[in-house]
């Protein structure tokens, strides 16, 4: 699907392209045709010297610039869309600079978010363990009040019997003391895992704090410090609009959107293009470099410029 995107995307430019060329070769013909009908009124009608010069002369400084203002509107096309592209990509550096710090500050802020419910739970469940202790050792206490109660009452038994009953139950309770202090012992070590866990986190808690200061500090300082460049950079950017032609632009956006990089107009490094790094054939490096018409690459399609455009180029 993206090669078929390339494709048409190629062959829109290469159509502006042709356009061009066809309007230099529409000028050319029309040039021609004006000099011939000039030239056979001077082989019928007698004519004074003065003026036929003096028409000559007019006639060459009308066609003259027609074929450099063709040529140098290539140029000077493909200089603006170099420029575009710089600007463009200047742009985005800024805007993905900036766009990177408020993800990274919501980031801190769900952390922080997540610590401190993290937190409020293991203090929830700490006071859970410590009211489980408070029982467990009123427990202990009443079962010591039981025991002693149950020794005073064997010291008034009336047979064996009730001794031995009493005797059980005493011990019965004993191990039920012994019973509610093991659970005190392992309710105390989990609290204290606990607690362990609540000055972890709120030592990380404490550090995120102090970074997303910093970054919302950076963020602010960042977006006044280069709101100003941005706007100027815009500005920029719509002035070499202009110089462009609508449907060029629109392919130039359409390959800039499709591009990884956000590259559509790229230089030739090594005879290759600077955007899919493919070779570019010989004549195709010969049609840029004349300037003559817009080129495009054959593999991705991305509007191509040589040293001398990219040369003209300034900050």
């Amino acid at each position: 699907m993206a090669k078929k995107d390339n494709k048409e995307e190629v062959a829109e430019v290469t159509e502006v392209a042709e356009v061009e060329e066809v309007k230099d070769t529409k000028k050319t013909t029309k040039k021609t045709t004006k000099a011939k009908a000039e030239t056979q009124p001077e082989a019928e009608e007698v004519v004074p010297a003065a003026p036929q010069e003096e028409t000559t002369a007019v006639t060459t400084e009308e066609v003259k610039p027609v074929e450099d203002s063709v040529e140098v509107s290539v140029e000077r096309k493909l200089v603006a869309l170099y420029t575009l592209q710089k600007v463009d990509s200047k742009i985005d550096e800024i805007r993905a600079y900036r766009g990177n710090l408020p993800l990274e500050i919501q980031d801190m802020e769900d952390e922080i978010a997540g610590l401190e419910t993290r937190i409020a739970n293991f203090k929830e469940e700490s006071k859970k363990h410590q009211k489980d202790i408070s029982d467990y050792k009123i427990k202990i206490k009443e079962t010591e009040a039981l025991i002693k109660k149950y020794e005073d009452q064997q010291n008034n038994v009336r047979n064996n019997r009730e001794y031995d009953s009493l005797t059980k139950e005493i011990e019965y309770q004993t191990l039920d003391i012994q019973l509610s202090e093991k659970r005190i012992k392992e309710i105390t070590a989990k609290d204290n895992e606990v607690a362990a866990k609540v000055a972890d986190a709120q030592m990380r808690l404490t550090e995120l704090k102090a970074s997303l200061k910093e970054k919302k500090d950076e963020l602010h300082s960042l977006v006044e410090g280069t709101e100003k460049e941005e706007e100027q950079l815009l500005q920029r950017s719509a002035e070499c609009e202009k110089l462009v032609e609508e449907r060029l632009l629109v392919a130039y956006k359409r390959i800039r959107k499709n591009a990884r990089n956000g590259l559509a107009v790229v230089g030739i490094f090594d005879e290759a293009c600077g955007g899919c790094f493919n070779r570019i054939p010989p004549q195709h490096q010969l049609d840029i470099c004349t300037h003559k018409k817009i080129i495009v690459c054959e593999y991705c399609g991305r509007i191509l410029v040589d040293k001398g455009i990219i040369a003209q180029y300034h900050e």
